[in-house]
């Protein structure tokens, strides 16, 4: 594929529907986006901030890149890096499911854990601190630290309409020694005061079991399945929270993206919407496209 650079223009003779990459996203997944835009216009309304202005702009612009060694091609664009934002948590979700993927596929002893709270009528910020304290009181105890050599853990929360609460919970990665789900039932029972809902399993296909769970690595439930009256609280209960997380061996993994290396390797060959547009009259378009 030749590397000439391709000049960012309008064309007459190709009208295209979509206009920018992120028109592209969101077709994909088109409630979704729509779900994310009305979530930000509604904080924004409450809390005079500006976020659905950064969601209009992410990925808005975007290029493709090659990288002069490999010949390699991917899209750079520039994200919002919002937590609601679909197409960012995607993109977070492949990135945390690469960074835990060597570690976990080579444990010993893979086993998924789900620590869960009783359902309440207690406010959200109040129930998620409580169960990150337990779970953090359970790390800590003799009982867990001698068995377990580390994990990688994800939050999620549902909502229950009928009963109108909240459901928090907790889903780990772990390498282990055999751990008795009596054991942790009553352990998890006697650090909440008021759960002992604990589920403990081996697992037999690791990367399903990791692309399963880092879907909540980005963000810990689907808007969709919010009711709208309560986003406010959803906002409020997040904003600025970790939502997952390394603990013991798993500790050499990274889940922050960092500057890659070779960044200076990467080259931009023309933009989405130029290589977009021209890609049924352009070889090297046609060729990127693909």
């Amino acid at each position: 594929m030749a590397t000439t650079l391709l000049e960012d223009i309008e064309t007459s003779r190709i009208t295209a529907r979509i206009a920018s990459y992120r028109e592209f996203l969101d077709e994909k997944s088109p409630e979704a986006a729509e779900a994310a835009n009305d979530f930000y216009e509604l904080i924004d309304s409450i809390e005079k901030t500006d976020f659905s202005h950064r969601l209009s702009e992410c990925r808005s612009r975007a290029w493709f890149m090659r990288n002069s060694e490999t010949g390699q091609v991917r899209v750079a664009a520039k994200q919002c890096r919002l937590r609601w934002c679909y197409h960012c948590s995607e993109a977070r979700q492949q990135f945390i499911t690469q960074a835990v993927t060597t570690w976990w596929t080579e444990a010993k002893r893979p086993k998924l854990l789900t620590l869960t709270l009783s359902h309440t009528k207690e406010p959200l910020t109040a129930q998620i601190d409580h169960l990150y304290k337990s779970f953090v009181k359970l790390r800590n105890r003799k009982f867990f630290k001698q068995r377990v050599g580390g994990g990688v853990w994800f939050f999620q929360i549902t909502y229950n309409d009928k009963r109108q609460e909240w459901h928090p919970h907790l889903h780990i990665l772990l390498d282990a020694m055999f751990l008795d789900q009596v054991e942790l039932k009553h352990l998890w029972l006697k650090i909440t005061k008021t759960s002992s809902i604990v589920h403990i399993r081996m697992v037999h296909d690791p990367e399903k079991t990791l692309a399963h769970n880092a879907r909540y690595a980005a963000r810990p439930s689907a808007l969709l399945k919010i009711p709208q009256a309560l986003w406010p609280d959803l906002f409020e209960a997040f904003n600025g929270r970790k939502i997952c997380g390394t603990f013991g061996r798993a500790k050499v993994i990274s889940l922050r993206p960092v500057k890659p290396e070779n960044a200076e390797q990467w080259q931009s060959i023309g933009g989405f919407k130029t290589v977009l547009h021209q890609q049924n009259t352009d070889p090297n378009a046609k060729a990127i496209w693909r």
